[in-house]
């Protein structure tokens, strides 16, 4: 199974666990990615720890492209204020482009699409607690 993770996953050091002895496949669209990246250099961290972290917990970023794009406008069309919501509704194409599970503490922020779940769901639904 595929999961895309939204950046506000990583402030749980139990989901870290849970993901580091995860088997799924785990990616980070590189518009989460630039999110926790600008947390870390904020904190003094530099990109090269982050990526670091990524690369010990197996975690892909995903870039941004053009099937991407038509999936954000598309699903956007009707709903909440594009120019406010624009980098969720970026990370959420990302999961329906790559047919994944996105997990994410904001699920209200992603009303929008399903396969929506908390990082607590995840774990509670896969049992692999570390």
């Amino acid at each position: 199974m595929k999961l895309v993770l939204d950046a506000n996953v990583f402030n749980s050091k139990n989901f870290c666990n849970w993901l580091l002895n995860s088997e799924f496949e785990k990616y980070l669209p590189s518009i989460a990615y630039m999110e926790y990246l600008y947390h870390h250099l904020k904190k003094g961290n530099t990109e090269s720890m982050v990526n670091a972290f990524l690369e010990q917990m197996n975690i892909s970023v995903v870039p941004f492209g053009k099937q991407d794009a038509f999936e954000v406008a598309n699903a956007s069309i009707g709903r909440w204020d594009f120019s406010e919501n624009a980098h969720d509704y970026a990370i959420g194409a990302t999961a329906i482009i790559l047919r994944a599970k996105l997990v994410t503490n904001n699920i209200k922020h992603f009303q929008w699409m399903d396969d929506v779940l908390t990082p607590e769901e995840v774990m509670d639904n896969f049992k692999k607690r570390p």
